[in-house]
């Protein structure tokens, strides 16, 4: 419309600022989604980077998922008073709000807590390709809980996936090297999965029910989310433990905290708010081959071409899963739906005032 219309300067300008801030939109999500995919292979990066080359960690579990969380706190307060002042930071106290939240925090924690287990068992990269299984866990919880079917293609794609992440860790471990393989962590890994499954589903019917600003959303979560591991720290590392719950803190631990769990919450909401779930599904896909290069480059790996295929194998299984979800909306065009007399409703119309005439 812009090109057709011949008139007034202003008209033209008008069209080109349109263009540019559309141009502008697209290399902000493109910027968003490098960024967010960056950051999500540098947090599972960072978890074994954090060790120091240890077989543990030096620091305690909890400690790290306690000051990240209270962070959080603290960030998601100060969101809720610079958009809607007192009024939203009393309802970020608020012992209605706290509780609707409480229990899935305490789950998030929990996920938290099988995640940081798992990674003095595996590898950085093997625990990235394990993790993709939450789209198979998803699909079986959606089948049995909502009784969402899946399609044909969907299902031999979710196989596919399975069989990629199957040889990824098969061959890994047969090839030797510097992967880091056990099934006790990959027990942790698998079990930290179907948790995040289970609490995204509670999470997102609570915020939906919810009529709260997010950031009260937000601080509220992670306020249980800091007090369960709080208590967690206190059990585990202080009474049943050698009584040091804090551990060995280096400059790397605070890298994990800061560059990895907090940087994560946040680069998550703004990427579902930039562009969708989809890509942000995708963007976790991608970064299975970013955590592998991650651990040759930075971590001592070695490259191996057998792993690197299943790897791909994984991600382009993902991929094609995500897509096939979206595939459903879009517009059929085959020859019936075009020969379909309901589909031009104007030329029907027309033919009929025809008729009667």
């Amino acid at each position: 419309k812009c090109f057709a219309q011949a008139r007034p300067s202003h008209t033209s300008q008008a069209c080109i600022a349109q263009g540019s801030s559309t141009m502008a939109d697209a290399k902000t999500k493109a910027l968003a989604f490098f960024a967010v995919t960056t950051q999500r292979a540098c947090h599972n990066s960072f978890i074994e980077w954090a060790k120091g080359g240890e077989a543990t960690a030096g620091y305690t579990v909890s400690s790290v998922i306690f000051v990240s969380q209270l962070v959080c706190v603290f960030i998601g307060w100060a969101l809720a008073y610079s958009g809607g002042g007192n009024a939203d930071f009393k309802k970020c106290l608020d012992a209605k709000n706290l509780k609707t939240f409480a229990s899935i925090g305490m789950i998030y924690a929990l996920g938290d807590i099988f995640e940081m287990e798992s990674v003095n068992y595996i590898d950085s990269s093997t625990y990235t390709v394990l993790s993709q299984s939450k789209l198979i866990v998803t699909a079986l919880l959606m089948w049995v809980v909502d009784g969402t079917v899946q399609s044909v293609m969907q299902w031999f794609i979710l196989f596919t996936t399975s069989a990629g992440m199957l040889e990824y860790v098969l061959v890994g471990k047969s090839k030797g090297g510097s992967m880091t393989f056990s099934a006790f962590g990959v027990g942790l890994a698998l079990v930290k999965v179907v948790i995040s499954c289970y609490v995204a589903v509670l999470n997102q019917k609570a915020l939906k029910k919810d009529s709260n600003p997010f950031p009260v959303q937000f601080s509220c979560l992670k306020v249980s989310w800091a007090v369960a591991s709080l208590f967690y720290m206190i059990i585990k590392d202080g009474i049943l433990g050698s009584g040091d719950m804090w551990g060995e803190w280096t400059y790397r631990t605070a890298v994990l905290v800061f560059a990895g769990f907090i940087l994560k919450t946040l680069f998550n909401q703004y990427l579902l708010k930039v562009l969708d779930a989809i890509w942000k599904n995708i963007s976790e896909a991608i970064g299975v081959i970013l955590v592998y290069f991650g651990k040759i480059l930075f971590l001592g790996g070695t490259f191996d071409a057998t792993v690197f295929n299943a790897g791909i194998t994984v991600v382009l299984a993902c991929i094609a899963y995500v897509l096939s979800k979206d595939s459903g909306k879009a517009k059929k065009s085959d020859v019936g739906d075009e020969l379909d007399p309901s589909a031009y409703p104007d030329l029907t119309s027309a033919l009929l005032r025809h008729r009667r005439k």
